[in-house]
C-alpha cells in the first residue's frame, strides 16, 4: 500500500515526463511499453508494476518516493503546453497545405482557418502522441484561437515572402480576412500521416461555416473542460467522445489489450531449450473430451 491513488501517481508520472520535456513516445520506449500504455498509466487507468517503477525511477534519475510518497500538499500546477515544442517551419507548411485545400473556399476566413488548425494538431495527438505544429490553442468564447506569439509571427513571415496574400472580404455581409496560397508546400516536410490527418480534417470540417464550426467544436471535450481564456491541454483529447473521438470504444478496448499483451510478453523470459523439450515431448490429448 503506497496511501496514495493511482491517478495520483499517473499525474506525477506525467508531471515527472513533461518537466524533462519527454513524450510519451519517449517514455514507452525507456519503460518497453506501448505509447498507449503510457497514457493509461498517466491517466490512473492502469497500475504501474515493480518492474516499471524500478525502470521509471533510473531512467529519470529520481527516488521511489517521488513516485509514491504522499505529500502534505498538491504538487506544483504546470502549464498545460510545458511539454509540447513549438514548430513554427511546420505550421508554415500546415497552413500552406490548409489553404491549398480550403482557400478559395468562401466559407473559409481566419476564423474557420483557425479552428481547422486546431482539429489538425488535436486529431494528430489523439492518434500519435504528437501534434503537427506544437501550437499552442487558447479557449475563447466562440472556440479555439491560435496563441499570437506563435501563429502571428508566422502569418508574417509568410505574408513577407510572398507565400500566402491576406484578402480582406464581406460574407454574407459581415467581414471576413482571408489568406490565398501563393505557393505549394513542401512535399517532405510532413510526413504521410500527418497528410492524412489534413485531409481528413478537411473532408470532415472544410465545408462548414464560422457560425457551424463553432457549434462543432463547442462539444469537443478539450476546449469544453478548459477554463475560459486559458491553454487547451492537449492530453485532454483522450476523453474524447464520439463523434470527435477517432477510434470506438471497441478499438480503444482492443487497443488497450494488445498493449497490455504485448507488455506482458515483454516480461517474460525466452523459452528455455529444457522448457521447449518438455512441451515438444507432452502427448497429445486433443482428441480427448
Amino acid at each position: 500500500m503506497t496511501g496514495i491513488s493511482p491517478k495520483e501517481i499517473g499525474s506525477r508520472i506525467r508531471q515527472l515526463r513533461m518537466e524533462r520535456e519527454l513524450s510519451q513516445d519517449d517514455l514507452a520506449k525507456a519503460l518497453g511499453v506501448h505509447r498507449q500504455t503510457v497514457s493509461l498509466l498517466e491517466q490512473g487507468k492502469r497500475e504501474l508494476t515493480a518492474i516499471e517503477l524500478d525502470t521509471l525511477t533510473k531512467f529519470l534519475q529520481i527516488s521511489y518516493d517521488d513516485v509514491l510518497a504522499p505529500l502534505q500538499q498538491k504538487p506544483k500546477e504546470r502549464t498545460a503546453q510545458s511539454g509540447m515544442r513549438f514548430q513554427p517551419e511546420k505550421l508554415c507548411q500546415l497552413l500552406l497545405t490548409l489553404l491549398q485545400q480550403v482557400g478559395g473556399f468562401a466559407n473559409v476566413g481566419e476564423t474557420v482557418l483557425y479552428k481547422l488548425l486546431y482539429f489538425c494538431d488535436f486529431n494528430q495527438y489523439e492518434k500519435t502522441g504528437h501534434s503537427i505544429t506544437g501550437m499552442t490553442y487558447k479557449r475563447m468564447q466562440f472556440g479555439p484561437v491560435p496563441q499570437l506569439s506563435h501563429f502571428a509571427p508566422v502569418m508574417e513571415m509568410m505574408l513577407q515572402k510572398r507565400q500566402v496574400e491576406k484578402v480582406q472580404h464581406e460574407y454574407y455581409g459581415m467581414p471576413q480576412t482571408r489568406y490565398i496560397p501563393l505557393c505549394d508546400p513542401s512535399p517532405h516536410m510532413l510526413s504521410e500521416e500527418e497528410q492524412c490527418t489534413i485531409q481528413n480534417v478537411v473532408k470532415d470540417l472544410g465545408h462548414l461555416n464560422a457560425t457551424q464550426i463553432e457549434e462543432y467544436v463547442h462539444g469537443d471535450v478539450p476546449w469544453e473542460a478548459t477554463e475560459p481564456n486559458k491553454a487547451i491541454d492537449y492530453e485532454l483529447v483522450h476523453w474524447r467522445t464520439e463523434p470527435y473521438a477517432l477510434r470506438s470504444e471497441e478499438e480503444i478496448l482492443t487497443m488497450v489489450q494488445d498493449a497490455a499483451a504485448a507488455d506482458i510478453a515483454n516480461d517474460l523470459e525466452p523459452m528455455t531449450k529444457e522448457e521447449y523439450a518438455y512441451y515438444m515431448s507432452l502427448p497429445d490429448l486433443s482428441y480427448e473430451a
